[in-house]
Order: C-alpha cells, then structure tokens, then sequence
C-alpha cells in the first residue's frame, strides 16, 4: 500500500494557495490541524501504475468537506483529482486542479 499525502493551505478565500507541502507517509496524515481551511490531498494509488485503483483517501474527502462542500460533492471533487493520470506523481498538478474546482465552484453553492 502506498499513500502520498499532499498538504495545502489555502487563502481566506479559498482562492490561491498560501503554501503547499509534500509527504510521503505509510499512515495517514493527521486529519485537521488548527487551520480549518487546511485541505490534505490524499490519494490512495493501488499497487499500478496506471491510474486503476486511485481514489481519494478518507482525510481528504473529509477536508473538503470541512470547508463546505456536501459529502457526495467532496467524493466527486477527491475521485477526480485523484483519478487524473497528470496528477499521478505530479503534486503541483494535483494542486493546480483543486484550485481551479475551488474557483469554479466554490463550496457552499
């Protein structure tokens, strides 16, 4: 099992990032830290290469629903971002991607 764990701090307005970090980790991440506008980019990748098992871990979809978005909305953003093949090893990708979905449809709408 591997798990790659992506941490991004987001702005007040969820719009541009303040800092992001990457960890690799056998555990998970620990789920909140004091910042509720942290989102942890967790994806479970499978024993592949190729993009077949990936999923979003449980920390993120927990995350993004922290700051607002329902949970089958949270599923839907983590599978995406998890399931993009340029994301695969590419964390600054991943990144990218949550920020243009949290611009284009911000949590709460």
């Amino acid at each position: 099992m591997k798990l790659t764990s992506l941490a991004l701090a987001l702005a007040a307005g969820l719009t541009t990032a303040a800092s992001a970090t990457l960890a690799s980790a056998q555990g998970m991440p620990s789920p909140h830290n004091d910042d509720p506008n942290l989102i942890n980019i967790s994806c479970y990748r499978g024993p592949f290469e190729t993009v077949a098992w990936d999923r979003p871990n449980s920390v993120f979809v927990e995350d993004l629903v922290q700051i607002g978005y329902t949970r089958d909305q949270a599923t839907v953003i983590g599978e995406q971002i998890c399931r993009d093949e340029y994301g695969v090893r590419n964390p600054s990708h991943q990144i990218d991607q949550l920020r243009q979905i949290l611009r284009d449809d911000p949590p709460g709408r």
